[in-house]
């Protein structure tokens, strides 16, 4: 639900249509849905209390058009909602005329106040643009830091691993540098051409993730990953650990299930059903052997991710392959 308000204050369609209709011609087409709403609201209202309000029920149809099609477009509806009110509604009915001479002037006062009504919205409207403008800028520079950060961590294990002549110590730096990596690849897919209404599309999120992952160490072992995912939205610090747990869960598959010349197949499968996200991470390696594959620190993140992500962890292993099958709780 909360999802959905934040969504819907980023409507704009005159911006939406841009494509396909001049902007002046999308409002207009609004405002006149806009109107046929109000006006078959009003022809209900008629049927129960006849007469009652007779400007009452523009004034929501006033607001949607126009907090969503921009103010021509409420001013267009407030004048045909208005129009229709005094001339099918009021005394005397099909007719711009008026009983007493007093009706005059508070037709005017209601028009008068619809129209203050559109200028009210368009106010508000724009000013949440704004903020959600500054909002998008801020979240932008935060994002170039931290990407700044995870290259600058990069780099010093890069340089320690460089100055190392231990091999055992270079083979755990080199492992803490492709999770670091990992991660830094991870948030630059979450964050980018988002719209930061707080979810994340995960179909595009995880689709992206794998052809990454698949481009860079996925050819270094000749390893496909295949991507099934459902556009789902899901909150964005949930979506944050599951992209770090397809990284890890990819990367253990990519070094441990497979013999060192290559080949083989890695599945990432993303669901939501019976209110809960399942997540399925198979390969078709040589599978696990004890507790997890050699290098257990892999598996122990894992374990800790889930359960950051209020989830549960399902591993099934053999000699066909190894799957693992993550649900996260709502």
């Amino acid at each position: 639900m909360r999802l959905g308000i934040k969504r819907l204050t980023h409507v704009d369609l005159p911006q939406k249509a841009a494509h396909l209709l001049p902007v002046v011609a999308t409002q207009i087409l609004f405002a006149i849905v806009c109107s046929g709403v109000s006006i078959g609201l009003r022809f209900f209202a008629d049927l129960f209390l006849p007469g009652a309000g007779p400007f009452a029920l523009t004034i929501p149809a006033v607001l949607v058009a126009t907090l969503f099609g921009r103010w021509l477009c409420g001013a267009i509806t407030e004048t045909i909602s208005s129009l229709y009110a005094w001339y099918f509604v009021l005394p005397i009915q099909g007719s711009f005329q008026f009983i007493a001479a007093a009706d005059g002037p508070r037709v005017i006062a209601n028009m008068l106040a619809g129209y203050f009504v559109v200028a009210l919205a368009e106010l508000f409207r724009r000013a949440v643009r704004n903020a959600l403008a500054d909002r998008d800028a801020l979240l932008l520079e935060l994002q170039h830091r931290v990407k700044n950060n995870f290259a600058s961590i990069a780099s010093v294990l890069r340089l320690q691993v460089s100055a190392t002549d231990s091999d055992d110590a270079k083979q755990e730096l080199n492992a803490a540098l492709g999770r670091v990596e990992s991660f830094a690849q991870a948030y630059e897919f979450l964050y980018h051409d988002a719209d930061y209404t707080g979810a994340v599309d995960m179909r595009v999120y995880l689709e992206g993730l794998c052809k990454a992952l698949a481009s860079s160490i996925g050819s270094a072992r000749n390893v496909q990953i295949l991507c099934d995912t459902e556009a789902v939205d899901m909150p964005r610090d949930r979506a944050i650990l599951v992209g770090l747990l397809v990284n890890e869960v990819v990367n253990n598959s990519i070094k441990h299930a497979f013999e060192p010349e290559g080949g083989g197949e890695i599945r990432v499968r993303f669901r939501r059903q019976d209110g809960a996200y399942h997540l399925v991470v198979s390969d078709n390696g040589r599978g696990m052997t004890g507790e997890g594959r050699p290098g257990s620190l892999g598996m122990r993140l894992i374990r800790g991710l889930t359960a950051q992500a209020n989830g549960t962890l399902e591993t099934k292993s053999g000699a066909d392959g190894t799957r693992q099958e993550f649900t996260f709780l709502p």
